[in-house]
């Protein structure tokens, strides 16, 4: 399978604006970028996310390498194991229109959550179940931060960024494993995903300079409308 040189930019262009939200406010890439991949290449997500997501997580967390301490957020790494054999079940039997559907209602829950601002104690029995939760949304459909991103969301902005970098190196090799042994992830995924690398690079370069600048608030509210409108178009294209 080969896209055409629009449709290799147009997916540069998604992975690269998801890279920089996700560099500004420590996740959002597969948010952005998975529903706009599916809407140019279905057979991309969720391993060319994921992969991509992997490498920027190696970025982000050396950019942030001095605000990183993962202690407290152990037992979401033991939620990983468990959800990820889930996921593996699910990518089994999973249709297309089936990872569309579940996609759209995950863009969906995570804006919802934003909006209301939902409050989830950092304990270890919620750090395992977001932990779960994530190795099942990020495994099936790619987008794996937002429970994590509850759980930590009173932590100051430069942790946040910092600790989510770290926990996807872990979370993003592991599912990326799955992906392959259930023939989601194979050499083409890798191909359009390395080829995407200098775009997404350049994306995060710039929000770390521009971070300073920009008030969270503003990336928040364009990601809410961008992904209300991404998660709903998603959601209605699994039906059909």
């Amino acid at each position: 399978m080969e896209l055409s040189y629009e449709q290799l930019i147009m997916v540069m262009f998604a992975l690269g604006l998801g890279a920089f939200v996700q560099s500004l406010i420590g996740f959002g890439l597969a948010i952005v970028g998975a529903p706009l991949l599916m809407l140019i290449e279905p057979s991309l997500v969720p391993a060319t996310v994921t992969l991509v997501t992997l490498f920027l997580a190696m970025v982000n967390t050396w950019q942030y390498r001095r605000q990183l301490s993962l202690r407290g957020i152990g037992w979401a790494f033991v939620g990983r194991v468990p959800g990820t054999f889930v996921a593996g079940a699910l990518l089994i039997y999973l249709s297309i229109n089936a990872l569309e559907i579940i996609m759209g209602l995950a863009v969906l829950f995570a804006v919802v959550a934003s909006v209301f601002k939902f409050s989830v104690e950092p304990n270890n029995k919620n750090m395992f179940w977001a932990g779960f939760a994530a190795a099942v949304m990020g495994t099936t459909t790619s987008i794996g931060g937002p429970p994590m991103a509850l759980v930590l969301q009173k932590m100051d902005i430069v942790k946040l960024r910092a600790n989510l970098a770290g926990y996807f190196i872990f979370s993003c090799a592991i599912s990326l494993g799955v992906q392959g042994m259930t023939g989601y992830f194979d050499w083409w995924h890798l191909k359009v995903g390395l080829l995407s690398l200098p775009v997404v690079f350049l994306s995060s370069w710039l929000a770390l300079k521009v971070a300073p600048r920009v008030r969270a608030e503003w990336v928040r509210y364009g990601l809410l409308i961008l992904c209300s409108f991404a998660g709903v178009t998603t959601f209605i294209r699994g039906f059909s």
